[in-house]
């Protein structure tokens, strides 16, 4: 797909540039292309008006007429296409109040944000680069274009992007430019949370999320939220130093999926699965998304909360070789499976990996904690087995089970209630504890049962 996209993207700029017009690559994908990464898009910069390119190309959409962005799609690859712009002053640290069309390219870069962006490339390659990005690029340093104040008061969001860029890329952040970001911090809170958590996404799932973490700890940037969080790295006290848990300390790049690298980086900091759920809702996470990180954290609890996992947790390592010292352990997983769904289950036995380091085991059961990882030779067993067991498991939802509501009520000649959810709930959990067959004969016979019990 990339090299068809670069082969369409330099038709693309021939073509503007066949009508008198100039046309560059600009931006990321200069950058990428420079860095030798995979690009996943490709930005146009052109002197061409965009009524000139909506002309010249039949497939465009008028994507973004009031800031002179018009997207041209071309054997079904879509390419963004700007016209060459100065931007006026901002309003409320976002946007800029109007933009002027010029015919000058290195005018266009100079209002970008950091200088490894403000590069453009021609359709034979050729390179141009006002303000230095390669060399900043080839030194590992991110400096904003021209004065970092200027560029963060413009843009808050930048502040966020730039945390993003310098972990992403393995950059150090220029002196000045941290200095600037660190006192215009409190600007983030005129930027939409949706946009916050847009970047708070890529840095998690980006290429170096542990740094990530650390330059949003040291920036104290998630303080300053137009809505608050309660999360301890939004504390006006936090510290890197004082985010950690010293049962989760081991490294979010280890987690290769981003649902699980955001609730390990929050076990890590120790926040509930409600205060969680509530940052999320401030965050504007698409419901999915929160539900899945959410029960996860709600397994940690729950399984923190089982007297029984504590004391197998604290068994010696010889005592788990034995089956009987195993069965809390499978009992308790079975039990999450069915109350929280064995697909978080199987991610909360992920989450143990990264912590994995060996550490001696306690002397005695502790105190249950909702976000004490298990010890040393019960994380072990539930790395080796544990998603064994939950594969193992006969049924973890009431789907999987060999009748329907419709069999119960009909064998039983009850009408619908309350009741019917419970009994198969109950059904459910004896099938998954290996308790009860998963058939229709035998589920129903202790469906009349349960009936019976309660009835006198």
């Amino acid at each position: 797909m990339s090299e068809r996209m670069e082969k369409v993207g330099r038709q693309l700029l021939r073509q503007l540039a066949s009508h008198g017009y100039e046309a560059y690559w600009v931006g990321g994908c200069v950058r990428d292309k420079l860095l030798g990464r995979q690009l996943k898009d490709i930005d146009i910069a052109t002197s061409a008006k965009p009524e000139d390119v909506m002309r010249f190309f039949r497939h465009s959409i008028p994507t973004g007429l009031q800031h002179g962005t018009v997207t041209v799609v071309e054997d079904g690859i879509p390419f963004e296409v700007t016209t060459f712009r100065r931007e006026s002053e901002y309003e409320e640290h976002r946007r800029p109040k109007t933009v002027e069309y010029i015919s000058d390219l290195n005018e266009d870069l100079q209002r970008r944000d950091f200088t490894i962006n403000a590069v453009a490339m021609d359709a034979d390659g050729v390179i141009i680069d006002p303000f230095q990005g390669q060399a900043d690029m080839q030194q590992h340093i991110l400096r904003c274009v021209g004065e970092a104040r200027t560029r963060f008061e413009e843009d808050a969001l930048r502040m966020l992007r730039c945390l993003r860029f310098a972990c992403e890329y393995e950059m150090d952040i220029e002196t000045g430019t941290w200095q600037a970001l660190l006192e215009c911090a409190s600007l983030l809170e005129h930027i939409a949370m949706e946009r916050v958590h847009a970047e708070l996404d890529k840095i998690i799932a980006g290429h170096g999320p542990d740094r990530g973490i650390e330059l949003l700890a040291a920036s104290g940037l998630l303080k300053f939220t137009k809505e608050k969080l309660s999360w301890p790295i939004a504390a006006s006290e936090g510290c890197p130093q004082q985010l950690l848990t010293k049962e989760w300390e081991g490294p979010l790049r280890e987690l290769d999926e981003p649902d699980l690298r955001w609730a390990y980086w929050l076990l890590r900091m120790g926040v509930s699965s409600e205060a969680a759920k509530e940052g999320f809702a401030r965050l504007r996470f698409a419901a999915n998304q929160s539900v899945a990180i959410t029960r996860l954290l709600q397994v940690q609890e729950w399984m923190g909360e089982q007297p029984s996992v504590v004391e197998a947790a604290a068994a010696e390592s010889a005592a788990l070789e034995h089956r009987a010292a195993l069965e809390p352990l499978r009992e308790a997983l079975a039990r999450a499976s069915v109350r929280y769904g064995a697909d978080a289950v199987r991610g909360w036995l992920r989450l143990l990996a990264p912590g994995a380091a060996p550490q001696a085991p306690p002397q005695a059961a502790p105190a249950a904690s909702a976000h004490r990882a298990p010890s040393t030779a019960a994380r072990n067993r539930l790395l080796q087995s544990g998603a064994d067991w939950v594969q193992a498991l006969p049924a973890t939802r009431v789907s999987e089970l060999a009748l329907t509501g419709r069999d119960v009520l009909a064998a039983l000649n009850r009408p619908a209630g309350p009741w019917l959810g419970r009994l198969l709930d109950g059904l459910l959990l004896e099938v998954a504890l290996g308790r009860l067959p998963n058939t229709t004969e035998r589920l129903l016979e202790a469906a009349r049962q349960q009936i019976e019990r309660e009835a006198t």
